[in-house]
């Protein structure tokens, strides 16, 4: 009965320090990616074809533990697809003083709120700098797009 006690006390002592090094906190999205609902209130990098509305956001680090924290970077969405450039433009900017690769998540919506599209794109960007994506839009897309949105924290992914 003793050494049963023991095996116990040693598996959960194993599992505490494990969560402890992958950098487990309860904080921290356990995904990595938002799935989340938004609208045009919410604070994302939403912006209408009509009319550009770029929110700011400040980055937070991530829960990794490495020598030197990396940030999450930020995205902006610069254009909104339309017929003549079928395609949205994102900006994403990295806070590191690494190169780093995030992350971007985006949806077109039509005018009743609706997801035509959604979908992520992975992006490198150089150190303390800014890279542009261009996002297609299909034809059907097109037709009944109202909004393009990107999630304004692009997901450290390295």
């Amino acid at each position: 009965m003793r050494s049963r006690g023991r095996v116990l006390r040693f598996t959960a002592v194993t599992a505490t320090v494990v969560l402890a090094l992958t950098g487990f906190s309860s904080g921290h999205k356990s995904s990595g990616r938002h799935k989340s609902g938004h609208s045009d209130s919410d604070g994302g990098g939403g912006c209408s074809s009509s009319s550009q509305d770029h929110d700011s956001y400040t980055p937070r680090t991530t829960g990794t533990r490495r020598a030197s924290t990396l940030q999450d970077g930020t995205a902006v969405l610069v254009s909104c697809a339309t017929r003549t450039a079928p395609h949205a433009t994102v900006e994403v900017t990295n806070p590191n003083s690494r190169e780093a690769v995030f992350e971007v998540e985006f949806s077109f919506t039509d005018a009743s709120g609706r997801t035509l599209s959604r979908g992520d794109r992975q992006v490198t960007v150089s150190a303390d700098g800014t890279s542009r994506i261009q996002v297609p839009a299909s034809r059907a897309v097109l037709a009944k797009l109202d909004q393009c949105w990107v999630e304004p924290e692009a997901d450290l992914v390295n």
